[in-house]
């Protein structure tokens, strides 16, 4: 990717400061910045999403959701709203088991 604005950071660039929704150039330049906030100096790497994989795998997740509520909604790639209420009565009810079915 770009080093537009940066849509997340893996736990090694956090250590940097680095943060999703901040602007790739402040993040690169925490990670040069580094020692002078007790740091090495540090390279961040941009990588391309890859939204083909990444919509398939939500689809994966949907599909998912769907046998614990067929009326989920989903709001976004890697956001969804479902109401478990029924599938949480049926397993209290038959005894607290375990999946979706």
């Amino acid at each position: 990717g770009g080093i537009g604005m940066i849509s997340t950071a893996n736990y090694v660039a956090r250590r940097w400061g680095v943060r999703s929704a901040m602007p790739g150039f402040i993040g690169q330049a925490l990670c040069r910045r580094g020692p002078e906030f007790g740091m090495p100096r540090g390279e961040l790497v941009f990588v391309r999403p890859d939204f083909a994989k990444y919509s398939a795998v939500a689809e994966v997740a949907r599909a998912i959701f769907r046998e614990y509520d067929p009326k989920m909604t989903a709001g976004s790639l890697d956001e969804a709203y479902l109401d478990l209420t029924d599938h949480l009565h049926k397993r209290a009810r038959d005894g607290g088991g375990g999946g979706a079915g």
